[in-house]
Parts: structure tokens; C-alpha cells; sequence
């Protein structure tokens, strides 16, 4: 099937653990739309709001760690004061083990703590009835109990509950000694002591004792750095500025501090000492997005320093107070970086938004929590199109949160955003709805009362709430007063109730009258089996494209809309919904002429792209005359050749493949002269990369020893996407030399391995059984830095596994991954044991089987794991038939 063009993405900034693979499962920068599920493997206590009793003023942490334990000790010292009189105190622990609790004078008391996880667990006596107000501090002597081990159902990183420790493995000698843990709901529980909810801000000092090299970094600001007789180091930080307690984080590793400023304000990026040049080159947009956020909101950044830190086996990233923890993938040379600003910038300014969104104001209770995640997300889209054009907004931000939520509600996931219900806290918390389907109500919002009056609204809404917690209905007030305009009819519609609307347009123009008539059908139906409200009818403002011009009609919440319009002439060109701004499915049939000229010519982006996939759909109906079809084709390459976005021009080529591609896998594609030249003019001149790569990969499938010196002329492209397309192609071509010319490439140092990447896929294509030797020495390889994000398309690892499965070798590669595995076993990392398992997979050798037998047993009483072991037998098992079908 071929991809839209906008990956469906998920964002579990401040939530549990996220799974992007589908990004990087092709190299592609646009995929299927998925439905991913936020999981975690830890055990998680009920969101929802409840009764405050206590106002936290203060924590101060201090704390060691101990990696052969994986455990941290020390103290939490909490200044609270009751809100009404009080003897006792209860607060949240999180698999705790509490060793004592006493006041700041010293004074002990007495406690009860089952060692559990749930709300107000850990009961504390005082030594007398406190009054309302009255401050007290009680130090709680503590160490950890839970280990925050990765998900194996997201090997490319996920979040979870608490600390997670990193060091050198067998299976990962390269792996760093690290710790990190920070801004996720309930999670910080895990790790210290307090009331582990989002309505009570407090400041905090952290004291963390580290044995060098390594540092501690935490929230707000270093205040102090001792060196110990002991060979370890204190690291002291503190933030004055009160905010919510699952925002508090810490990492602990060997970091340089790769530092920026703007308007005084200090950018600290921590990132590992031998990818310093690296780290640079891929935070260079950071001050620009603080200067554009404090435009935006009319709020200079809050605080004075912000600090990013590169981690390990982080599907993303989480944000906190001045503090963000994203994946160390991000971390790319320049090259490299070039082709993913789309991708890594996004996470780069979603997490620093969340520093206004998120820390400095605060949803109030968890199941408001899209205020956070959904207007961080939206900044990130607007600095996206201020950066990088409209058109990019649409393309990838817009249309990527359109698909997300699809693909959830098409799988059944389905909710409002926010609630008025407690009892619904966990689903509006945690999951994709907050953020995706949040975003597009924040854009569709906008196109509601308009760009000036909504970046009005955004700053009132924060320069009016900011430094504090808010509710849905914050934002509401905020919108009405710069609207001037009652708007609970969108927040009842759009947020509180679920669902979207299923329009059918037709459209009929009378030369007599010179009137065009536009009918619009709403013919979604309720769902009467789910227990949340939803919509009979949706009303809202909407814009009509009428060839070049658009119109702005309203939308009554009734079933049927007619609207009329005066035109000399029958319009070339009917767009409904310009830009894509309602949430909606859309069914409105056009003839051929009308797509083809609509793909070609319609100014909005959206509307392009929709044309173009009507017009796949029709070409492959039965009865589409050739005539139609060489229409099309003519169409496509038309818009291939154009000066539109390269997103547009990159589907209209992959379009073009899926049509032109041989139902039969091994016959080669046939290019009539036409196509074949508008795909050479693609790749010879100065283009996007991925419009380039993507006809690269259409000319690769002609098999066609002709192009090899085109192929590896552009192996070494500058761009690594168009390089790998090029050794795809290579292989395809199965002309001579090509094997040395892959293996050649892969004998040069590139970032993380790019180039073995290239040449494995070519490789592959190739079917050398010469290129056994080669897979089997890369799988083997435990000293080259690699990504580890458990694809194929950025793991070599998994590549050369691929590859050897593809050559009928697998056998060759399965004692290299069982001597990891077994030690994986005895060394106990669950990633290095999924990840062994996922090799033996991908292998599809029948020895495997015992891999997961093993795993079965070990895993017997987690059923998040077994999930993943379950995952990964059924994928051995499809490997070990399809290799043996192999002649």
C-alpha cells in the first residue's frame, strides 16, 4: 500500500512509554498512518483527581546511587503545610522501602507503608495536631525499590516508572553508565517520596553524590559542584520557581555541556564527549525557538536556563521544569541532520514548549493534561510553519495528527479529549487523543476565529494563567474574550464529546441561472454502544475552494447543507474543507478531468494530495480504459516536474510506482520514455533528497544494468537517504562491480553506520551468496557506533540479520546471537534479551524456539512481556516458513 503523506505520530511527552518506530521503519520521511498505544510495563495507580490535604512548599532530595543494585538511598526532606488542622500526613511512595521518618529537629515518627504503589500509601503520625498553614518539614529516609526496566514491546525505547540504569553489556558493549527518570504522571513516586499530583507546586533542591566522570543534572539551576576524597563528585541544584511534582527529573551520565544563550537566558545541551561536533550541529535552531515561543506566547522563556540532555533507549523524550530528556537519536552529524530537521526539530521545540505548556502552566488535574500535551505540540507545528512554510505544516504536522487519530479510531480507540469525569482520567491522560486529535481542536480553533484573534488568545491565555494550573475552561475564557464570541458550543463539540463528522458533498452547476449548488450531507451515525456523548451534528465555519478563490460558508448542526454561489462559469476546480481544517471523513466523487486538474493545479497542498489519492483509487478499478490511465500518468509526472512542495512531488512519484510496479514481485518494472525521463531529470538535478531518493528507488525496480554507473555515482551522496536508494538500486540492477561497490561503501566511516546500512540493503537486493560472509561479520560487530532503534532500516544489526535470512543463511548468524542471548540472560538486561530475540527472529532459524521458551518462563508473572515474546514467536515462526521455502 502506498504511504500518505505524513507519518501517523505519537508524542508521549510527559506520558508513558512511546513507540515511534513507524518513522523509522523506512527511510522514507512520510509512512502509514498507525495507531500507537502509549504502554508501560510498570505498574501504574489510578489517575484522577483527589482531595488535597496538604500544600507542599518545598523538597529537597539528596541521594546516591548504586549501579550494581540499580537502587538510589538517601533522603527527602518535605516542607508541607496542612490545609486544615491535621495529626497526620499521608503521601504517595512508590515501591519505597522506608527506613525512617523524623522531623527537622530531629524528632522521629511513626509511619505505616504496605511498600505498594498506591495514592496517599504512606501514612505519617505526627508528633501533635498541626494547624491550617502551620509549615512543618519532614525527612524521609528512603531507598528504591523499583527498577524502571525498558519495555520490551518498544525495543527503540520507551519511558516507564522511576530510575533507569544503563551500563556496558555483552550484547551492548558501547552501552554508557547512565540513570535518568523525569516528567511523566506518577512517576516520580518511584523514585522519592511526596504528593504525586499536578494541582500543588513546590520548589525543590537536588543533591545527587556521582562517582566521576559522571555528572548529575537535574531542574533549575547548579549551585554548587564538590569533589569528594572518594573519587565522586555532589551536585547541587535548585529551582526556586514552584512547579508540579512529576516534572522533577534527573540524569546521571558522562555529558559535555554544549551551551547557547538568548536574551540572557542560558541553552545548556548535554551530550556525550565524543559526539560533542555532533550535538552541535543538531541543536543549532535551539535559541531561535526560544525567541519564537516568547513571541508566540507573549511571555519570555519563564526561567533562567533551560538544560537538554541526550539519553539512552528514550523512544523520544519527556519534558520537566527547564529540564527535557530526549533520545540520544536525535544526535545526528550535519549530514545526517539535514534530512531529518523535520523530524528531530519537532521533538527538539515540542519538548522546550512544554516549558510555558506544561511547566509553567499546568493542567490542573490529569484528565485536562491535553492543555499541556496538545498546545506543545501546536507550538511546534507553528514554529514548523514559521520556519519552514505553511505548506510543511500542512504536510507533516497537520496531516500526520489527522492519520494518528484515524488510525486510533478507526482501531476502536475512541473519546472526547477532555472529561468531566474523574473516573475517566487514565484514557484522556495517556494515550494519543490528548495530543493528536488535541492539536487538530487547537487548529480547527483557530481557523475559527482566526489567525490574529487566536495568537491574541494564546497570549492572554498565558500571560492571564501563567505560574499556575489551569482547566479547559481557562482557555475557553481566554479565546471568548479576544473573540468577542460565545464559543461553548466548540468546547462541547470538539473537546468534551467525541467523534467527528462524515460529510458527502455533491455539487451541481445550472449555466441558466449561472449558480453553483454544493450539498452537504452529515452521515455519521451515534454510537450507542459507548458511554461517551458525542455529536448528532457538528456546526463551525468552513472554506469552500472555488477554482481560485475561497469562500467562507457556516455549517448548521442539522443534517443537510445547501449552499449556493453566483459564477459566470462551471468551476474547474471545487475544494471542500481548504487546508484541511475540520476533523472529518470526506466522501465527494469527481471525475477524472476534475482530479487530474485538481492534483495539478489546486493551491492547497491537502487538496493535491487527496486528488492524487483518488485518482490511484480510480486507475486501479477495473475498466479504466488505457486512455485514462496515460491521463494519469501524465498528471503525476506533471506534478513530479512542478515547483510545488517536495512532499507533494515525493507522492506524486511513489504514486506513480504504485501504479506502474508489476503485480508479479520478480518481473521488472517497464518505463515508457516519457516517465523515464522525468525520472532521470528528478535524480540529475538539484532537488530534495527524498524526491530524489524516492526516484531512485522507482528506477531501481527496472532492474536495468544501465543506470549502475547512475547508482554509484550518487552511493557517496551527501545526503544519506539518496545514498541508500542508489544501493538499492544497485542490487537491483544485478550489474557487475556492484557487489565490490557495496562492500567498498560499507568500508567507509560514516556517523552511525549509514554506509553499512546502504550497503546491506543493496546487498539484499543484490542476492550474492558472497554477501553471507559480509552479514555474518557486521552481525558480529560490537565496536562501530550504530542506531538501536530495533528497525532494519536503522539497526545493522538487524540489517545483516535480514540480509542472511534473505540469502537463506540464517543458520550462519544464530551462534553469534545465541552467545549474546544466553549472557544477556545471566547479565539480566531486557532489552538485550528482547533485542537477541528479535535477531533470532528476524533469523529465522528454528533453534530460536528455545530462545523463546526461555523468555516464556522468566516472564511467566509480567504480561506486558509476554506480549512482546508472544510478538516475537510469531514473527520466528513466519521467518522459519518463509525461509523454508526458499529454493
Amino acid at each position: 500500500a502506498l504511504a500518505p503523506t505524513s507519518a501517523g505520530r505519537v508524542s508521549c511527552m510527559h506520558f508513558r512509554t512511546f513507540r515511534r518506530q513507524a518513522v523509522f521503519a523506512s527511510f522514507l520521511p512520510m509512512v502509514a498512518a498507525v495507531a500507537v498505544a502509549c504502554s508501560d510495563a510498570s505498574p501504574t495507580p489510578l489517575l484522577g483527581s483527589r482531595p488535597r490535604n496538604i500544600d507542599v512548599k518545598h523538597l529537597a532530595i539528596d541521594l546516591r546511587f548504586d549501579f550494581s543494585r540499580k537502587a538510589a538511598s538517601g533522603t527527602a526532606a518535605i516542607t508541607l503545610a496542612p490545609l486544615s488542622p491535621a495529626n497526620r500526613v499521608a503521601l504517595d511512595a512508590g515501591m519505597l522501602k522506608i527506613t525512617s521518618v523524623a522531623l527537622a529537629n530531629g524528632t522521629p515518627l511513626t509511619f505505616t507503608y504496605d511498600g505498594k504503589d498506591r495514592n496517599d500509601g504512606l501514612v505519617i503520625a505526627l508528633d501533635r495536631t498541626y494547624p491550617a498553614g502551620k509549615n512543618l518539614t519532614i525527612t524521609i529516609a528512603y531507598e528504591t525499590g523499583w527498577e524502571n526496566v525498558a519495555d520490551p514491546n518498544n525495543l527503540g525505547g520507551s519511558d516507564g516508572n522511576g530510575l533507569r540504569y544503563f551500563g556496558p553489556t555483552t550484547t551492548e558493549p558501547l552501552k554508557r553508565r547512565q540513570i535518568w527518570s523525569g516528567g511523566l504522571p506518577q512517576s516520580s513516586r518511584y523514585w522519592f517520596p511526596g504528593y504525586d499530583a499536578p494541582d500543588d507546586l513546590r520548589t525543590t533542591e537536588l543533591t545527587a553524590t556521582v562517582p566521576q566522570p559522571l555528572m548529575a543534572i537535574s531542574n533549575g539551576d547548579l549551585v554548587a559542584t564538590t569533589a569528594n576524597a572518594d573519587s565522586t563528585r555532589t551536585y547541587h541544584w535548585k529551582m526556586n520557581i514552584p512547579y508540579a511534582n512529576h516534572l522533577t527529573s534527573i540524569v546521571v551520565g558522562e555529558y559535555v555541556d554544549v551551551q547557547q544563550e538568548h536574551a540572557g537566558i542560558a541553552l545548556h545541551s548535554f551530550g556525550y564527549p565524543d559526539e560533542t561536533d555532533a550535538v552541535r550541529a543538531s541543536v543549532v535552531r535551539l535559541p531561535d525557538m526560544v525567541r519564537y515561543f516568547a513571541e508566540v506566547t507573549g511571555v519570555p522563556y519563564p526561567y533562567g536556563s533551560y538544560s537538554q540532555l541526550f539519553v539512552q533507549d528514550n523512544g523520544w523524550g519527556t519534558a520537566g521544569a527547564t529540564t527535557s530528556i530526549l533520545t540520544e537519536n536525535m544526535v545526528d552529524d550535519s549530514a545526517t541532520h539535514a534530512d531529518y530537521f523535520y523530524l528531530w526539530d519537532g521533538l527538539e521545540a515540542e519538548a522546550l514548549a512544554h516549558q510555558w505548556f506544561g511547566v509553567h502552566l499546568t493542567a490542573r488535574e490529569w484528565k485536562d493534561q491535553w492543555l499541556n500535551r496538545a498546545f506543545a505540540h501546536h507550538l511546534d507545528g507553528l514554529y514548523t510553519e514559521h520556519k519552514n512554510g505553511r505548506e510543511e505544516f500542512l504536510l507533516w504536522y497537520h496531516q500526520g495528527d489527522r492519520n494518528t487519530y484515524m488510525a486510533d479510531w478507526n482501531g476502536g480507540n475512541r473519546h472526547p479529549v477532555a472529561s468531566r469525569s474523574d473516573s475517566n482520567a487514565v484514557a484522556f491522560a495517556s494515550d494519543a487523543y490528548p495530543y493528536s486529535r488535541g492539536a487538530l481542536v487547537l487548529n480547527l480553533l483557530r481557523d475559527e476565529v482566526g489567525d490574529d484573534v487566536w495568537r491574541k488568545s494564546i497570549k492572554r491565555y498565558v500571560q492571564s494563567n501563567g505560574g499556575g494550573t489551569v482547566t479547559t475552561e481557562n482557555l475557553r475564557a481566554a479565546v471568548e474574550a479576544e473573540s468577542g464570541t460565545k464559543l461553548d458550543w466548540f468546547f462541547e463539540q470538539w473537546v468534551y464529546k467525541m467523534g467527528h463528522p462524515i460529510f458527502d458533498v455533491s455539487k451541481q452547476y445550472d449555466a441558466g441561472r449561472q449558480q453553483l449548488t454544493l450539498t452537504v450531507r452529515q452521515t455519521q451515525r451515534p454510537d450507542s454502544a459507548s458511554k461517551y456523548p458525542r455529536a448528532a451534528h457538528f456546526q463551525g465555519a468552513l472554506d469552500i475552494t472555488l477554482d481560485n478563490a475561497v469562500q467562507r460558508v457556516r455549517l448548521l448542526p442539522q443534517a443537510e447543507n445547501v449552499f449556493t454561489f453566483s459564477m459566470p462559469k462551471a468551476p474547474l476546480l471545487v475544494g471542500f474543507d481548504h487546508e484541511g481544517a475540520w476533523i472529518k471523513e470526506l466522501n465527494f466523487e469527481k471525475s477524472l478531468s476534475e482530479l487530474r486538474y485538481q492534483a495539478a493545479n489546486d493551491r492547497d497542498v491537502l487538496g493535491q494530495i487527496w486528488a492524487m489519492a483518488q485518482l490511484f483509487a480510480a486507475v486501479n478499478k477495473e475498466g479504466t480504459s488505457a486512455a485514462d490511465r496515460a491521463d494519469v500518468y501524465e498528471t503525476l509526472r506533471q506534478v513530479i516536474l512542478s515547483n510545488g512542495h517536495w512532499r507533494v512531488r515525493w507522492a506524486a512519484v511513489a504514486r506513480l510506482q504504485g501504479l506502474l510496479t508489476p503485480a508479479n514481485a520478480d518481473t521488472p518494472l517497464r518505463l515508457d520514455e516519457a516517465t523515464a525521463k522525468t525520472v532521470l531529470t528528478v535524480i540529475q538535478r538539484r532537488d530534495s533528497s527524498w524526491v530524489r531518493a524516492q526516484a531512485f528507488l522507482l528506477l531501481g525496480l527496472t532492474r536495468d544494468a544501465q543506470y549502475a554507473p547512475l547508482y554509484r555515482g550518487a552511493l557517496r551522496d551527501v545526503s544519506h537517504v539518496v545514498g541508500y536508494a542508489a544501493a538499492t538500486a544497485l542490487g537491483q540492477s544485478k550489474s557487475a562491480g556492484a557487489f565490490d561497490a557495496l562492500t567498498t561503501l560499507m568500508s567507509v566511516p560514516l556517523w552511525k553506520g549509514e554506509n553499512v546500512l546502504s550497503g546491506l540493503n543493496g546487498l539484499m537486493s543484490l542476492g550474492d551468496p558472497r554477501a553471507a560472509m559480509v552479514g555474518v561479520a557486521t552481525l558480529a560487530d560490537s565496536t562501530t557506533r550504530r542506531w538501536t532503534l530495533a528497525v532494519t532500516r536503522w539497526d545493522f544489526r538487524l540489517a545483516a540479520a535480514q540480509l542472511l535470512a534473505a540469502l537463506g543463511k540464517g543458520e550462519l548468524g544464530y551462534p553469534i546471537v545465541a552467545r549474546r542471548f544466553q549472557q544477556s540472560l545471566a547479565e539480566g538486561d531486557v532489552n538485550d534479551m528482547f533485542s537477541n530475540l528479535l535477531l533470532m527472529a528476524t533469523l529465522g532459524d528454528k533453534r530460536g524456539e528455545a530462545a523463546v521458551a526461555m523468555l516464556r518462563e522468566r516472564f511467566k508473572g509480567d504480561a506486558n512481556a509476554l506480549a512482546a515474546v508472544t510478538t516475537l514467536e510469531a514473527q520466528l515462526k513466519e521467518a522459519i516458513t518463509r525461509g523454508s521455502r526458499k529454493p
